[in-house]
């Protein structure tokens, strides 16, 4: 197996381990005190991931920065999204919602940029909007506030991928990752001033795990751009409702019923059909987005 493929795998696995961590800290704490703390950690890792051309002192230098700030606080409001449905929802639920990610961004891409689509990124569209049919089930099972966040999660994730693809090209990366996470500092920062209350040994520790995983996972995915071609790591990430079914049976007893995992398949099945015919540029965009910041800092 090509090696890039391998590393984007383990990337992959590391965050939705940082996802379960999230979800096992969750409860009490506020979901904005839970991202600040862990962002926190998580940028010990990000540190290391800026380009050894570049310098953090030219973070502030934009070239647009209305879009700059504007992506930031989409994928920052993401980020807290993510963080409540993850500790609200089954980690399988919340990952079948947050990958709608690539249906809106197909929205999106028609209506804003014009973009063309082919009948094959269609059809497996489709078939990622009925899996998630199948897994949340509306009309049949109760909508909680999570399945609404896991939506946000995915809408502001398109929003963030979309005005990366615009500003990618022009912004320095430690523009692109110095202000995601001085913005997630800031933000989550002034919310739990007023919401703030003294994490437990249990709770900071998990925080503190799931922060250096993010980081660590951050890292792998950007060795595995550098081994193999995007167009191969993008589907790798769609392995993350596998883990979301492990790792929510072990250790939270939540178990999908058999209408459930038919979704399930179905929303692997459309991210395999999402990326197998993508052009190469469009590949390399969908890599990046669709976890939310912070634990995704490129997102």
């Amino acid at each position: 197996m090509n090696k890039g493929v391998v590393l984007a795998l383990a990337s992959y696995a590391v965050f939705s381990c940082a996802d379960a961590a999230i979800k096992a800290a969750g409860g009490r704490l506020h979901v904005a005190e839970m991202t600040l703390i862990l962002t926190v950690f998580s940028c010990l890792a990000v540190f290391f991931a800026k380009p050894r051309q570049e310098r953090w002192g030219d973070m502030l230098r934009m070239q647009r920065p209305g879009l700059v700030v504007a992506r930031m606080c989409a994928a920052v409001g993401a980020g807290l999204a993510s963080a409540y449905a993850f500790t609200t929802l089954p980690l399988a639920d919340a990952y079948s919602l947050i990958f709608l990610l690539p249906l809106f961004v197909a929205a999106f891409s028609f209506f804003y940029l014009r973009e063309r689509t082919n009948l094959a990124r269609l059809v497996g569209l489709m078939f990622g909007l009925a899996g998630v049919l199948l897994v949340v089930r509306p009309g049949f099972r109760e909508i909680l506030p999570g399945h609404l966040a896991a939506v946000a999660t995915a809408l502001l994730g398109a929003l963030s991928l979309l005005m990366l693809r615009v500003i990618g090209r022009t912004e320095r990366q430690v523009t692109l990752l110095g202000t995601l996470m001085l913005g997630s500092l800031v933000v989550n920062g002034v919310i739990t001033l007023f919401v703030f209350e003294w994490p437990t040994m249990h709770e900071l520790m998990l925080l503190a795990l799931c922060g250096l995983l993010a980081g660590a996972g951050h890292l792998l995915i950007m060795a595995a751009t550098r081994n193999a071609p995007a167009n191969r790591i993008g589907p790798m990430q769609y392995s993350q409702i596998v883990w979301a079914v492990v790792l929510g049976g072990l250790l939270f007893d939540e178990l999908p019923d058999a209408i459930a995992l038919i979704g399930i398949g179905l929303v692997l099945l459309s991210g395999v059909l999402n990326f197998l015919p993508a052009r190469s540029s469009e590949a390399v965009a969908a890599v990046n987005g669709p976890v939310p910041a912070p634990r995704h800092p490129e997102s």
